[in-house]
């Protein structure tokens, strides 16, 4: 898995780089192309609460996940690249390197 979310996370920063230039940001189809992947990302997280997590804290993780799934779409819906570029720099990619941080202790 953890090849798997790390080439996520490269591809979704090399996509949050795009949202910094005026001529690529408003380009929505990138991020489209890894919603399937961005999806399997939250299914493991909520079923397997990578980062160990206590009950309570989980929950709170697990519905800010789906809320920042929730801004995903919305975003494409409304063609918003700014909610996007929030839900993904300081959404997935935040939820990705955590847990690629606790992967990575333990192996």
């Amino acid at each position: 898995m953890r090849q798997k979310w790390m080439f996520l996370y490269n591809t979704l920063k090399k996509i949050q780089e795009n949202f910094l230039d005026y001529k690529k940001r408003k380009d929505l189809m990138p991020i489209r192309e890894q919603l399937n992947t961005i999806q399997e990302f939250t299914l493991w997280f909520i079923q397997e609460n990578p980062l160990k997590l206590e009950e309570s804290l989980f929950v709170q993780k697990k519905d800010e996940l789906l809320d920042i799934l929730q801004d995903i779409v919305t975003a494409i819906e409304e063609n918003d690249y700014v909610l996007m570029n929030d839900a993904i720099t300081y959404g997935i990619m935040e939820y990705l390197n955590g847990c690629l941080s606790e992967i990575s202790e333990e192996e």
